[in-house]
């Protein structure tokens, strides 16, 4: 196999990235759409919050990139520890899929599948531990299933 420069990884990477945005637009716009539905109409992005009012495992795990990002990975780590092996995954496939060019990665799915089997353990153990509390572990009291008993108890 012929070694590639620097300037030709990089710009196969740019190329790949951008086909890979092409084939999704629709799910990009889908995702986007929820995420400013979700914020300024539901005032949570997590349906589970806004259907039931309860955390969800992957609850926190938005707010927690987002102090990691800022460079807070205190504040990250007290949000969602959850993040950095999620954000290693995503390394670890950014890097398999555009610079190394692999079509499948076995050894990554594998540890997804172990960080979320964990990521659940977590949740269970936070639940009986420290819910309600502070968020993201906090109960959402204007949640749909509470909304529609409110609107039924009204009718009686």
């Amino acid at each position: 196999m012929k070694r590639r420069s620097l300037r030709q990884i990089c710009a196969d990477a740019f190329r790949l990235l951008l086909n890979d945005i092409k084939s999704a637009k629709w799910a990009i716009a889908l995702v986007i759409a929820y995420f400013v539905f979700g914020r300024k109409i539901l005032h949570s992005m997590c349906p589970m919050v806004v259907l039931t009012g309860f955390p969800c495992p992957a609850c926190g795990l938005t707010r927690a990139g987002c102090a990691m990002l800022g460079l807070d990975f205190k504040g990250a780590w007290q949000l969602h520890p959850f993040i950095y092996p999620i954000a290693a995954l995503l390394v670890c496939w950014c890097a398999g899929r555009y610079i190394l060019k692999k079509q499948k990665m076995p050894a990554l799915v594998w540890a997804a599948i172990v960080t979320l089997s964990c990521m659940i353990a977590f949740y269970m153990f936070r639940m009986a531990t420290e819910f309600p509390g502070e968020p993201p572990m906090s109960y959402y009291k204007y949640n749909m299933i509470q909304r529609a008993i409110h609107l039924l108890q009204l009718q009686k």
